[in-house]
Order: C-alpha cells, then sequence, then structure tokens
C-alpha cells in the first residue's frame, strides 16, 4: 500500500502539469465531433469531451477533472450533446453507448468491498454497468449503454463521475484520470418508431433464488411488441455483484459473457446479485429502452436490507427484518379523574401484545397490536386512543384497526404536533354495549366474551425506538364530547388537545414543571399497566380492597410490592383464580 501511494503522488504531478499546459491551448477544438453516413439509411455520430473541450461540455472544477489524479471529494462531470434529434423528427436512434478511458481503476474483483468503486451516471441515473472498469496502473476503456430517453427529450447527456464511492474505514484513497468520454449513437432518418420496452419474467423469483437454480429471463411482452409492425429481436446483457457491492459486466467479474437468456446454476455462487438486461431490436435497427430483472443475493439476502435470509423476519421485504414482540398485558383505566372515584379500575380494560417491526438498521417501521377489550365499568362514554410519540401524523404511511373482525382505516387525529394520535375506538359502548348487565364484564354472573381489537400503523419514515418509547406507548382514554378529558398512564404527558386545566384539580396532584402527571399526592394513578393478563376489581370495589398490597407499592414509588398485581383478595375480582 506504500508503494501505491508513492506512484499515485508522482503521478499526480505530472498530470497536473499536463492539465496545466492543455488549459491555456485556446486553439484546441472544443468539441471533436462527427457523423459518418453508412449508405444504407443510418449514421454514426460520435463526441469526443476531454480535458480540451470548453463549456458547456465541460469546465474544469476547482480540482481535479480530465488528466488530473482526482480522489473522493473530487468528483466532476461534463456534458455529451446531440442536439440534431432536437430539430429532426426523422431521427430514430438505434443504439447508443458512453465509452470512458480511465488510468488506474483498481476494480479487480480480490479486492472486494475495499476496491476502488468509480461510478458513472447519466442525468441523474446509475448507467450499467455502473462503474469504471480496469487495473492497477493500465488504461482502460468502460463501455455504458446509454438509455436513448435520455437523449430523446432534450439532446442532452449529463455525465457525472463519483469517484471513489465507498471511501470510508478500510478503504484506501484510491484516485483516477480520466483520457476521455467517447458518446457514440447509431441513428436512422426513418418515419418509424422504436419497439416497446419489453415485459420481463424471471424464474424463479428474485427469492426462491439459490446456487441449484438455472437464472432464466423471459420476455412475456407486450403484444405487439412493435407499434409499426416490425418484427422483433431481443438483445441480452449480464451483470453480476460478486462482493464488491455494484453489478459488474460478468465477463469483466470473470464469469462468463451471457448473451442469452439464461445463466446455468455452475456460474453462481451464494450472495451474489445477477441482473439480465433485455433490449428489444426491431427489423430496422432501432432498439427500445432496456428493461431489466434481478435476482438478489442469492441464498442469502432476497429483499438486500443487509440481513440474511436466515435471520430475516421479513426475507422478501427491503424495509422489514425483524419482530420485537412484547409479552402480553394488561390497560386498566379508571374514569372519574381528576376525582379518585370509586376506584375500582375497571371502566375500560384492554389486553394486549404489540410488536415492533424494525428494519436493518433497527429502526420501526411498523408497530402492531393485538389484543381483547375485556371489559367496561363505566357509566360515560369513553373513547381510547394511542399517542404514538417522536413522530407527526404526516409520517403515518397508513393504519388501520381491526375491531371484532371489522377492518377499518385509521387517519390521525388533527391538532397534534410532535407526536401522531390514533383514536383506536371512538366510544367503548359501541363495542362493550350494555346487555343483560348494565356493564360488561365488571359484575358477578357477567362473563360475555371478549371482543377483538387490532391495529397497526406504518411509518412513512422509519422511527427510532428511542424517539417512539416502549408500548403501548401514550396508550389512554378520554371523554366523549369532553376531548380535552384525557386520562393517561401516570407521568405520561396529556396530547396537545388536553383541558391543562384540569392538571392539579381534585385529587389530582399533576405538576407540569416536574413532569408529574395523572397521580395522586400519594402516588396513586388513575391507569394502569400490568405485565400479564389482570383480574379487575368488581364493579364498585376500590382496587386497594380488592388487591391490598397496591396501596405500598403505589405510596414507595413502585418499590415496595412490585408484584402486587399478583395478590388479589379473590372475593372482590372478575373471575379471580
Amino acid at each position: 500500500m506504500h508503494t501505491f501511494k508513492l506512484n499515485k503522488l508522482c503521478c499526480l504531478g505530472l498530470f497536473a502539469l499536463s492539465s496545466s499546459v492543455l488549459s491555456t491551448s485556446v486553439l484546441a477544438a472544443a468539441t471533436a465531433e462527427g457523423t459518418v453516413d453508412h449508405g444504407d439509411g443510418t449514421f454514426t455520430y460520435t463526441q469526443k469531451i476531454d480535458v480540451s473541450s470548453t463549456a458547456p461540455h465541460y469546465t474544469p472544477p476547482a480540482s481535479g477533472g480530465f488528466n488530473i489524479y482526482s480522489g473522493y471529494d473530487e468528483d466532476y462531470g461534463w456534458q455529451h450533446s446531440f442536439l440534431d434529434i432536437t430539430t429532426n423528427p426523422l431521427i430514430q436512434i438505434q443504439s447508443a453507448t458512453l465509452l470512458i478511458r480511465g488510468y488506474d481503476i483498481d476494480s479487480e474483483s480480490f479486492w472486494g468491498t475495499a476496491g476502488e468503486y468509480d461510478g458513472i451516471s447519466v442525468d441523474g441515473v446509475d448507467l450499467n454497468p455502473g462503474l469504471l472498469q480496469g487495473a492497477n496502473n493500465t488504461w482502460s476503456e468502460t463501455t455504458f449503454d446509454v438509455p436513448i430517453s435520455s437523449i430523446s427529450d432534450d439532446g442532452l447527456v449529463n455525465t457525472f463521475l463519483d469517484i471513489n464511492m465507498n471511501y470510508g474505514p478500510g478503504v484506501s484513497g484510491w484516485m483516477t484520470t480520466l483520457d476521455y468520454s467517447l458518446l457514440t449513437i447509431t441513428y436512422m432518418e426513418i418515419n418509424n418508431s422504436p419497439p416497446y420496452k419489453p415485459e420481463l419474467s424471471m424464474s424463479p423469483s428474485s427469492c426462491d433464488a439459490t446456487t441449484d437454480s438455472d437464472l432464466v429471463v423471459s420476455v412475456t411482452g407486450p403484444t405487439p411488441a412493435d407499434p409499426d409492425g416490425d418484427t422483433v429481436s431481443y438483445l441480452y446483457r449480464w451483470f453480476v455483484d460478486i462482493g464488491q457491492g455494484s453489478v459488474v459486466d460478468d465477463e469483466v467479474a470473470g464469469k462468463t459473457d451471457h448473451q442469452g437468456d439464461t445463466v446455468l446454476s455452475s456460474q453462481t455462487v451464494d450472495g451474489e446479485t445477477w441482473r439480465a438486461q433485455v433490449t428489444a431490436v426491431d427489423s430496422n435497427g432501432l432498439m427500445s429502452d432496456p428493461e431489466f430483472s434481478t435476482w438478489t443475493s442469492i441464498s442469502t439476502d432476497c429483499d438486500g436490507d443487509g440481513v440474511d435470509d436466515v435471520y430475516d423476519d421479513y426475507p422478501t421485504d427491503p424495509e422489514r427484518a425483524f419482530n420485537n414482540y412484547d409479552p402480553e398485558g394488561t390497560l386498566a383505566y379508571e374514569d372519574l379523574w381528576p376525582d379518585k372515584g370509586d376506584y375500582d379500575f375497571n371502566d375500560f380494560v384492554l389486553y394486549h401484545t404489540f410488536n415492533k417491526i424494525t428494519n436493518g438498521a433497527g429502526n420501526i417501521k411498523e408497530i402492531e397490536m393485538v389484543g381483547s377489550a375485556v371489559a367496561r365499568g363505566a357509566s360515560y362514554p369513553n373513547a381510547f386512543a394511542i399517542s404514538l410519540p417522536g413522530t407527526e401524523a404526516a409520517n403515518i404511511e397508513s393504519s388501520t384497526v381491526t375491531i371484532d373482525g371489522s377492518a377499518s382505516a385509521l387517519v390521525p387525529e388533527t391538532g397534534h404536533t410532535g407526536e401522531a394520535v390514533m383514536v383506536l375506538i371512538g366510544n367503548v359502548f359501541d363495542v362493550l354495549p350494555a346487555g343483560g348487565f348494565p356493564y360488561y364484564n365488571t359484575q358477578d354472573g357477567d362473563e360475555r366474551p371478549f371482543i377483538s381489537l387490532a391495529f397497526n400503523a406504518v411509518f412513512e419514515t422509519p422511527v427510532t425506538v428511542a424517539a417512539l418509547g416502549d408500548a403501548p406507548y401514550n396508550a389512554f382514554i378520554y371523554r366523549v364530547g369532553e376531548r380535552g378529558k384525557e386520562i393517561h398512564l401516570m407521568d405520561k404527558m396529556p396530547s396537545d388537545l388536553a383541558d391543562l386545566s384540569l392538571l392539579g384539580t381534585a385529587d389530582d396532584a399533576s405538576d407540569a414543571g416536574s413532569s408529574t402527571y395523572y397521580q395522586t399526592a400519594t402516588g396513586h394513578p388513575w391507569a394502569l399497566l400490568l405485565p400479564s393478563t389482570w383480574s379487575h376489581p368488581f364493579e364498585y370495589v376500590d382496587i386497594l380492597i380488592a388487591y391490598p398490597q397496591l396501596q405500598v407499592w403505589a405510596e414507595s414509588g413502585g418499590v415496595t410490592n412490585p408484584t402486587w398485581y399478583n395478590f388479589p383478595d379473590n372475593t372482590f375480582c372478575w373471575k379471580c383464580l
């Protein structure tokens, strides 16, 4: 590696000197270009851009550029043009390529991900094979297919070189220099239209491909294949990523130069990504834009999210990788806040299990909840909602609530900043109605079925675990018709729509200055989160009677009797065992 650096430095000075001499030659042509008439109605146009070209084709950057050794922070671009296509409607491009001649491009496969990655893009789109190819201390030429649409739209081909794209820890400060960029366009003047872009199918599917599979791409349409009825054939070009981080021509990667619709299994290796490029060509020689089929990380990482399939809970989904289930728990509410009321904690009881679905980077793409609405001991109608902190309503890509098997879309509640509030139940009475009993599963003899409740929210931009916090996040109830009367778990913040004038009144000792919310002066809450299913007190039975250890737990700040919920007085609990 020391020799490598010295060679680079020596050559850097020579090329910089050469560039300074050439750049002062005002007599040099701005661009070398020309057209060859083949006499059969076809033409070939070439345009060469190099250090002698002038604006708008090439403007030397502040550092780096043609004929100068350039590193990762000296990227630059240039512009090819074929303006005839903007003035002559009879021109039909048959093919377009970009040949770039460069020196000392260390892209040999043995470097792996630590090698030199010099990306080429046109009009902001990476070309295939995407990277310059070459070897240490040699000149090399890399030919890229240029999408015809990138020329036909405005006649301009804005080209950009991204040098040493992988620069970072463990990657050398690779440098390279370019001699020239040559655009070659073959076209004809004919009142004809190119064939349609092909439609493809692949066998096997990307995620079913193994090293025992032949990779086959098939043209399935469209029908007709050509707008003018010309006969159409198809050109195949194959690329492979053998662990370098980007696909390159299969022949460059040391494979067979495949030109048909199949790559045999003997040519593939675990973890490789293979891509087929298929272009339609009509009988006049006109070409379509190419279409692609890609087999990603064969037998290893089907969806390309950086998580091997063997560990990936969602091996075909690049936005999801892991399930993170919380144990089953119980939410229980007393709804007479800021008064303690009968303090029976059965006004709404919910069993629940949450799942955080994270991506390969460990951020949350989706949350799911499945559970059951168990009991309603409230005389007042209440709604049940969950505030998701650390995000915004606009970041909810989609959300659904399913009650007793009936699903409906959810829209975040308006009026909130820094949180997305989802109202899962608009009125608990509608889910747990009165019947033979005025309440639901809170009186002796009332043993009606639980009502299933499921909820999910998908985030447009994944949310960090730290920002969202732990399930059930900020779940709360509020009085229907009195939206501001919210009841949260102890020390959870009220939402932006809460009536803050109620804080610190009656039995409530909330103090926003110390972030103390929804508890009495002695630390008694109005909402409970239990780490298991739980038997709630009967109607009108104070929880301190049904669970005698709770008072000491609450008044000790949760230090004493931490498992108080396991020690009920069975006389006073609904279905206590």
